[in-house]
């Protein structure tokens, strides 16, 4: 599967290479996420698309083989609190989602070797969306 096009905010690039920069050992995760961070499209946050996975977006997602859509909400790890439904962005699901649309598809590496596809639903609710560009 080729990898989708990813689009992403020039606030949350800089913060997620800036939160990358400051770790001690790298992931593999953490490298996977630079690896798409320096593949994206990147735009100003008021340009952002209304249906692109954003940082601290809601979105009803679905990961194979479960038919069921899952709503997650994406956070940086200092807001990571183990809420209902939170993803961190270095877990693998968070790194995967980071800037798809609603419709795309991804396969992403997990730890134990095995892959994961993951598909965008809905976008419920993005802050660039709502006008909040904290």
């Amino acid at each position: 599967m080729a990898q989708p096009k990813i689009v992403i905010t020039e606030q949350d690039l800089h913060r997620l290479e800036t939160m990358l920069e400051h770790q001690t050992k790298l992931t593999p995760t953490m490298e996977h996420l630079e690896d798409e961070l320096a593949r994206a499209d990147v735009v100003a946050p008021q340009d952002i698309p209304a249906n692109i996975v954003t940082m601290n977006a809601k979105v009803l997602i679905t990961i194979a083989p479960a038919t069921e859509a899952t709503e997650i909400t994406l956070v940086y790890p200092h807001d990571f609190k183990g809420d209902k439904g939170q993803v961190n962005i270095l877990a693998p699901i968070g790194a995967a989602i980071i800037g798809l649309a609603e419709g795309q598809e991804i396969e992403w590496p997990q730890p134990d070797g095995h892959t994961m596809k993951v598909k965008i639903e809905k976008v419920l609710y993005q802050p660039e969306r709502e006008g909040k560009f904290i």
